[in-house]
Formats: C-alpha cells, sequence, structure tokens
C-alpha cells in the first residue's frame, strides 16, 4: 500500500465538500492496472455524485470517471498494456472505483484502451463518457444510413459525438443549440443546426431523436418524434408525463452508460469501444472534443463553474500534484 495525493469529498454537498487529501493505493493484482494520472475528464455526473443527487459515490471519495495517463504496472491477467503505455478510459469515480482526481489511479484493464495517438494525452481524458454514450445512443436507435435524425442539445459533448457517430454511417442530422455561437459547433460536425425554440417550428418530424438534457427538453423529443418513432434519452432523472409518448406510439430509450463500472457487465465491449473511438480519430473520421484545459487544483472551481452554468466547453483537469 502507498499513499498518494488525491481529491475527495468528505461526504455529500456542495463544492466545497472537495479537499486535498490522499488515499491508500495497492499493488495492480489480476485485471488491474495502475495509472499515472495525466487529466481527469470533468462530466456532469461528478456533480450529482458530489451532491447526493446519485447514490454511487465512490468509497475513497475520489471522484472523477474519465481518465487519461501512463501505466506504470500492471496485474498479472492484464496482457493488453504494459508499463509506458499511453491510455484513456472511463474507469472510476463511482461507488467501487476510486476516480481519476488523484496522483495515480487503480483501473480495470477492460475499461482502458490505447489512447488516440494524434492528440494530446490530456485531450483524451475527455472523450469517454461522451463517445461511449453516443455509441451506446447511436446503436440503441439502431442508426442505419440514410435515417433523419434530430439531436437536441447538438453543441454539448455527448451532442458532438452522436452527431458525428450518425454522419460516420450517412445518417442526416438536425442538432439543436441555445446560441449562435453554439450552433457553429454544430455545423462544424456537419449538422443542419437550429435553436432550440425554432427546432420545435420546423415543419416536419423525425422518426428518431436523442436527448441529451432531460427535463423540458424530453417533452420537447416526444413532441418531435414521429408517430410509432423512437426517443432516446441520457437523463431520464425526476417525473414525466409520457401521454404522448403512448399517444404516439413511441419507443423510449434510456442510457446510463456507468452500468458496467457499477455491475462489471459489459467491461470486455467498453474497453473495445474505446479502441475504436480511438482508431476513428486517428484516422480522421471523427473531430476530437475541443477542451478546456485546467489544473486539477481548480476542480472546486469547475463544479461551481458548471453549477451556475458557466462552464461552457468540455473541461479536462490535469493532475498538478
Amino acid at each position: 500500500m502507498k499513499s498518494v495525493p488525491a481529491w475527495r469529498m468528505r461526504g455529500p454537498g456542495a463544492p466545497e465538500v472537495l479537499e486535498l487529501s490522499s488515499c491508500q493505493l495497492s499493488a495492480p493484482v489480476g485485471q488491474q492496472v495502475l495509472l499515472r494520472v495525466e487529466a481527469a475528464g470533468f462530466n456532469p455526473i461528478d456533480t450529482k455524485i458530489r451532491a447526493g443527487l446519485a447514490a454511487i459515490a465512490p468509497e475513497h471519495g475520489v471522484l472523477g470517471v474519465d481518465v487519461s495517463g501512463v501505466v506504470e504496472a500492471v496485474g498479472d491477467a492484464v496482457t493488453a498494456f504494459r508499463p509506458g503505455d499511453a491510455v484513456y478510459g472511463c474507469a472510476g469515480g463511482v461507488r467501487g472505483h476510486a476516480g481519476a482526481l488523484a496522483q495515480y489511479m487503480l483501473a480495470d484493464a477492460r475499461l482502458l484502451a490505447k489512447a488516440p495517438r494524434s492528440i494530446p494525452l490530456a485531450q483524451a481524458a475527455g472523450l469517454p463518457v461522451p463517445s461511449l454514450t453516443a455509441l451506446a445512443l447511436r446503436r440503441r436507435l439502431n442508426l442505419q444510413s440514410q435515417d433523419e435524425l434530430c439531436v437536441l442539445g447538438g453543441s454539448g459533448a455527448v451532442g458532438q459525438m452522436v452527431i458525428q457517430l450518425a454522419r460516420q454511417i450517412g445518417c442526416r442530422v438536425v442538432g439543436s443549440a441555445g446560441s449562435e455561437q453554439r450552433l457553429q459547433l454544430i455545423r462544424h460536425v456537419g449538422a443542419q443546426a437550429c435553436l432550440h425554440h425554432e427546432v420545435s417550428a420546423l415543419a416536419r418530424s423525425f422518426p428518431k431523436v436523442v436527448d441529451t438534457f432531460g427535463g423540458p427538453a424530453l417533452q420537447q423529443a416526444l413532441q418531435l418524434t414521429a408517430p410509432g418513432g423512437q426517443v432516446a434519452t441520457i437523463n431520464a432523472r425526476g417525473q414525466h408525463e409520457l401521454g404522448l409518448a403512448h399517444a404516439k406510439s413511441l419507443t423510449l430509450h434510456a442510457i446510463f452508460i456507468l452500468l458496467p463500472l457499477l455491475n462489471e457487465e459489459g467491461r470486455d465491449s467498453l474497453g473495445q469501444d474505446l479502441a475504436d473511438i480511438a482508431a476513428a480519430i486517428d484516422n480522421g473520421e471523427i473531430r476530437p472534443l475541443p477542451v478546456n484545459v485546467l489544473p486539477m487544483s481548480q476542480v472546486v472551481n469547475v463544479h461551481r463553474d458548471y453549477e451556475a452554468g458557466r462552464l461552457q466547453q468540455k473541461t479536462v483537469l490535469l493532475a498538478d500534484f
């Protein structure tokens, strides 16, 4: 066992419960990999876990689902990686798994892949949850070439990745955003762009709709979907009126990409999906997400800014211990 510096939550609460402390790490065994953390990707789920709104907090209190880093050591069952490999993954920060807000991290090798070679390693930390969620959305909706898709929140991290993965297989995509500046992000990844209030005014409905917000946006998604169509959401929490879904005979899909971390099912496929995403980025098939790189010592401010609506770009936290 060794003690390593880490940002830990002392309990559920406001951003200030995150404090610089330390945690104990053992040598990797079995399928485990010991990583020297390069960066942790910030995701909205981190704030929900910290605030106690999602009862899946890691026992050590170390948040950070997404990580990029360099392999330091591997367990005796690991064959895919060796010390010195640059990797990224969706590998911790939930119940049973300390996260990436630390100098070092133990991770299941099946939740990792070699990082894209064509981008900085820190930038790779911003990819796992958005890209894996987008891939799950594409699969759940069974998107095919020439399908018409509407993405509510197309300028966010998940939205940009959904658009690109749909365009990759030949879909026609409309994405919505809240400002002209954010519409440019949608156009940049190849979709028609509309302001949120304009997309409902389109004289058309869509067979397949993605909601990246939840809440009122889920109701808008139901309104935009053609009878017999499909809606996929990444935030079905709360109470929703589903009468319209019944009246239009819609299929509703809820996506929660952290299930492999929580129940250990599907871990092998998650690592392969990350490898495929890395290859697509290196081959120029999809664009990596633009990120704002901040030192990990700014984690409290990042949580504050997100909850105040001030965080406008995907953010990664560079280990600065």
